[in-house]
């Protein structure tokens, strides 16, 4: 037990160890819930102790501790709630001690700020009394352990069928000519989110590389992916630059960077000016305008004449509904073009406030005109692809398909025998 004490256990450990004290108190009479209390046990034995609450409770996505007596949570279906938790200073300075010392990092006054990653993959960032007025902070947001799917997005309305056929075949460009695409919005708007669940329209064989800043990404199924994460440490710092850099003599079909944030975005650009196609990543911004100025200006400094080289920018906004709670949706799908000098934006699918869902608009795609040419069809057999699509999609959602790998199974299957998915649908 006493090595247990010095890090935080794995989720796996965790499972183990309640499922053990579960039978211990099996005879216990006034305990309804026995595996929960277990856990929750183990969480103020071994884990982070007050915070059990926060680690049992699937609702609760976000934690922000401001001091010791102002707490917050932030609840998918309320949205954020100010809690009555109040800690004393040494238990949450021992819980972030706990944290840095799992992840190999100091967290003291000469090194205030804290950064790092828990064994379920859930991010935590803290800070030291002396760089905050209200004294110890943390803010830590939790990894959803089972990721979320196309479909989920489809039913939670966070787009149509129709968009997300659209998207399906822009990513993947029939394995030939996959396209640029940047996912923007605001702070928990969804976007890395958005980001894997298009990541995994991507075809088995194709190689990928993603590069993050702390490891978000789940590419389920998937052989040949080779997973980056950035180092900060005192004594050795491995950037995403150059993670980007190095994964550009990795032979990619396509690389994936989880927020594009400094000078990562001119040799993302770079690498797209010199044929890699298929990049995808996130950008902090809250419409494609504004993400096109975010990209020229510093620290990203991407010349103007490199931007048109993004096909796509998905902006994601989030949204908060009285009956549903608090809902993430995509606003806004525009294409990226240049006449001379000058960066154009044309929307191709916006939102409808009317209805509270994204449509198509009338205006013409220029990135169906060039996957056209590029893959010898017709723009009106491309239309009919995305028709297609999109019933494989809704017709998933009628079977009751959910689980990723069994959403990942069909997905792939189309890829290499879509008749011997449609004569299935047929049949239903």
């Amino acid at each position: 037990m006493n090595n247990l004490l010095e890090t935080l256990p794995s989720k796996k450990t965790f499972v183990l160890l309640a499922g053990s004290l579960e039978k211990l108190i099996s005879k216990v009479r006034f305990i309804s819930n026995k595996s929960l209390f277990a856990e929750y046990v183990l969480h103020n034995s071994i884990g982070l102790k007050q915070l059990a609450f926060f680690s049992l409770d699937e609702d609760l996505e976000e934690l922000m501790i401001n001091g010791l007596d102002v707490i917050f949570v932030f609840h998918k279906k309320y949205g954020m709630c100010r809690t009555n938790v109040v800690f004393d200073e040494k238990v949450l300075d021992n819980i972030i001690q706990k944290v840095a010392h799992s992840v190999g990092k100091d967290f003291s006054t000469k090194s205030p700020l804290l950064d790092a990653r828990l064994p379920d993959g859930s991010r935590v960032n803290a800070t030291i009394g002396d760089v905050s007025s209200q004294g110890i902070s943390m803010t830590i947001r939790k990894f959803a352990p089972i990721p979320l799917t196309i479909l989920d997005l489809i039913e939670n309305n966070t787009l149509t069928s129709e968009a997300a056929a659209f998207l399906w075949m822009m990513v993947d460009g029939f394995g030939v000519t996959p396209q640029n695409i940047i996912i923007t919005g605001s702070t928990a708007s969804g976007k890395t989110t958005f980001l894997n669940v298009l990541s995994n329209f991507s075809r088995l064989g194709e190689r990928v590389v993603s590069i993050e800043d702390t490891l978000e990404l789940s590419l389920l199924g998937r052989d040949n992916w080779v997973a980056f994460e950035a180092r900060h440490f005192a004594n050795e710092e491995v950037t995403m630059d150059d993670l980007l850099l190095n994964s550009l003599r990795m032979r990619p079909d396509r690389i994936i960077v989880g927020e594009v944030r400094g000078s990562d975005a001119l040799t993302l650009f770079t690498a797209m000016d010199n044929g890699q196609e298929g990049c995808m990543g996130t950008i902090h911004s809250n419409d494609a305008r504004e993400c096109v100025l975010k990209l020229q200006e510093k620290p990203l400094e991407v010349p103007t004449a490199l931007i048109p080289l993004v096909d796509l920018i998905i902006v994601m906004r989030r949204h908060y509904s009285k009956t549903k709670g608090m809902e993430r949706r995509v606003i806004q799908v525009a294409e990226v073009s240049r006449m001379e000098t000058k960066v154009l934006l044309s929307d191709i699918f916006d939102f409808d406030e009317s209805k509270g869902k994204i449509k198509r608009t009338e205006i013409p795609s220029g990135v169906i005109e060039k996957m056209a040419q590029r893959n010898s069809l017709s723009k009106n057999e491309l239309k009919s692809e995305i028709a297609t699509r999109q019933l494989v999609l809704e017709w998933m959602i009628s079977k009751g398909i959910r689980a990723p790998l069994e959403v990942l199974e069909v997905i792939q299957s189309y890829y290499y025998d879509s008749q011997k998915v449609l004569r299935a649908i047929k049949e239903d």
